[in-house]
């Protein structure tokens, strides 16, 4: 894969065991009492009116798997007028593969996350939604 894509990049769970791993993880953490839980729902029903739907379920999961992935990386650096240049490439093959295979990670561990822990799962992608997807499209 790209080193330019990936550099810092922690990569998504890959493996079952690695998924699994994870989920542990996060079903051990310490339990938030009941009045942070409550805050957060009123905090997200301040931030979404109408309430979070499939399109800022949608927004969450892609900021996730491609806006924060290795495709920030390559979008880091200065502005040059090359860019301007549409007959020069500016990905790589191995940078479009790195993007790749870190975003069907990432959406294989949400999806699996969806699925054993729906509760884990959305407070997870209504936090992060939250946090990265305010001004996006509704």
């Amino acid at each position: 894969m790209s080193d330019r894509a990936m550099r810092g990049m922690t990569q998504p769970p890959a493996t079952r065991r690695e998924l699994e791993r994870t989920l542990w993880n996060l079903k051990h953490e310490p339990d938030l009492p009941q009045e942070q839980l409550d805050a957060f729902d009123e905090e997200i029903e301040r931030l979404y009116p109408g309430g979070f739907d499939r399109r800022d379920e949608a927004n969450a999961l892609v900021v996730l798997a491609v806006r924060h992935g290795p495709i920030k990386n390559l979008h880091a650096g200065k502005y040059s007028p090359l860019l301007e240049d549409e007959s020069l490439s500016r990905l790589t093959d191995a940078d479009i593969k790195a993007i790749m295979v870190y975003a069907s990670r990432m959406v294989t561990f949400m999806l699996w996350l969806r699925d054993t822990a729906p509760e884990v799962y959305r407070r997870w992608v209504q936090a992060y939604g939250g946090q990265h997807c305010r001004q996006w499209e509704r």
